[in-house]
């Protein structure tokens, strides 16, 4: 008995399938897009997946900056001890974005003349490359991260950046393409070889482009990367996993007749591909994301304008205080004390802005990835040199804005709810039961997993009560959902986008 198949008796009510004819894996797995090792509360959310049933683990090298590989080893080596191995697990991770460390270090060889080859460089910090070099690098750093000796999946992450960047080159597109494969047939020689070597067990391609029409500049055809591995490797070779987005509101898998006639998902059944389908409850609607879940802040009562604009002016106050009598007392430079000013005036900042936010989303990254991070380093470079007055300013500050920006989680988490509603309506009277006597969530969660062609769908779930509720769902038998289906839900779908 493989290591997979004794991990799968363990839990008999979830359902597992064979991967490539060998390994047994959970039809969920957990994504680690926004999970972190510096997150005690992930660490437990992580940990108490893979010991429920579910056996996959999504990730990528600039997830967290390298910490979401980290936090992998981390539960990995802490599951060790508790009668886990590695073989368990099916560990898939991916690489070609150069961001954060990957991008500094990628600038330091640049200045030290000899760069990764075929660098392509779309914004001051957002480059990508999937050259051999920087794959071997990125495979390295990515095996020590997870304290692993191997992978079960490394793919290459989003590669049509070469085609959004000779897009906006103007390289005409018969060129742009035939470049483009040419470096996947590099990329695909390099990754064979590492297969060889036993380093991962499969490779394959992460792409938000495979449903796209063929005429789309930005289209990747997955019928052509198979005829690449075919050229590369032979019938054995190890082109095996793909990975794109799927949701209620993202169906063009399911339905775009882009690979001779046959839809991405029909041509990767046909080929015998593990089919990964991500942003199951995060869908991108009109360059938007759309959250297909109903915010737990939704429970409580809703907030109206008159009440956060209170709020703000009541925290605006603080801040003003901060600026004239707190801040010149204390010792730092005049520089410093302006970032200082800045970084504590999110009521201020806000006083314009609030009303502005699409979606909860939009505002839950606002306030986690730039409000949020600045309160916490201002207030920690004060404390070093705080008085008992400035103490006690800072605890009522932050009491404040905790509760102004719960008031604009619920804000915005009621303001999503109709269009949340007429969502769930529309795909209830589209496909009927079972799926009809689900809610948003589990419709969101659902519809994938029953997809024909679907081998595993990811979900964030970075708190332990989701994971009980993805495992719950998990176990729900559901009818088979093919292209007409989807077809179906497009043209529910296509009448809820123009209120988005």
């Amino acid at each position: 008995m493989s290591p997979t198949e004794e991990y799968a008796e363990r839990f008999p009510a979830m359902p597992f399938v064979r991967w490539n004819g060998q390994i047994l894996a959970s039809q969920y797995g957990i994504g680690t897009y926004r999970m972190n090792l510096h997150e005690p509360e992930h660490i437990v959310a992580l940990a108490h997946a893979l010991r429920s049933g579910i056996n996959v683990v999504d990730t990528a090298t600039n997830y967290s900056d390298g910490h979401a590989e980290e936090l992998i080893g981390h539960v990995l080596e802490q599951l060790h001890a508790n009668g886990y191995a590695r073989e368990h697990f099916v560990i898939v991770s991916k690489a070609g974005y150069v961001q954060g460390r990957n991008l500094n270090r990628a600038i330091k060889r640049e200045h030290q003349g000899h760069a990764f080859p075929h660098m392509v460089k779309l914004e001051d910090d957002l480059w990508h490359c999937i050259h051999p070099e920087f794959l071997q690098d990125q495979l390295d750093r990515s095996l020590r991260h997870m304290r692993t000796h191997y992978v079960d999946a490394y793919l290459l992450h989003n590669p049509e950046y070469f085609l959004i960047n000779a897009q906006r080159e103007a390289i005409p597109l018969g060129e742009a393409r035939a470049e483009f494969y040419y470096r996947i047939e590099l990329a695909f020689r390099y990754l064979e070889n590492e297969a060889r070597a036993r380093r991962i067990r499969w490779y394959g391609v992460s792409s938000n482009a495979f449903g796209l029409p063929t005429h789309d500049e930005r289209f990747v055809s997955l019928e052509q990367l198979w005829d690449i591995a075919l050229q590369v490797g032979g019938r054995e070779h190890h082109f095996r996993v793909v990975q794109a987005p799927l949701n209620i509101l993202e169906p063009s898998i399911a339905i775009e007749q882009n690979n001779s006639g046959r839809t991405f998902l029909e041509y990767a059944h046909e080929q015998g591909l593990v089919v990964m389908v991500n942003r199951a409850l995060n869908a991108v609607v009109n360059n938007s994301l759309v959250r297909l879940a109903i915010h737990a802040a939704s429970s409580e009562p809703a907030p109206s304008p008159t009440d956060i604009a209170a709020r703000l002016a009541e925290a605006m106050q603080m801040e003003d205080h901060f600026t004239q009598h707190i801040l010149p007392t204390l010792p730092f430079e005049d520089e410093s004390k302006e970032l200082l000013r800045d970084y504590l005036s999110p009521a201020t900042q806000l006083a314009s802005l609030w009303e502005r936010f699409e979606t909860v989303e939009h505002w839950h990254d606002a306030e986690t990835q730039f409000f949020a991070p600045r309160i916490r380093e201002a207030t920690e470079a004060i404390a070093t040199h705080a008085s008992e007055t400035v103490q006690h300013w800072m605890h009522q500050y932050r009491t404040m804005i905790t509760e102004l920006f719960g008031l604009l989680t619920r804000y915005y988490a009621h303001r999503a709810l109709p269009r949340l509603q007429a969502i769930e309506h529309r795909v209830k009277d589209s496909l009927g039961e079972p799926f009809s006597s689900m809610g948003i969530t589990e419709l969101a969660l659902a519809i994938p997993r029953a997809t024909v062609g679907v081998t595993c769908t990811l979900v964030g779930a970075r708190r332990r009560a989701y994971v009980d509720h993805v495992c719950t769902i998990a176990q729900q038998h559901l009818p088979p959902l093919e292209r007409h289906h989807w077809e179906d839900l497009a043209a529910v779908s296509a009448v809820v986008k123009t209120s988005i």
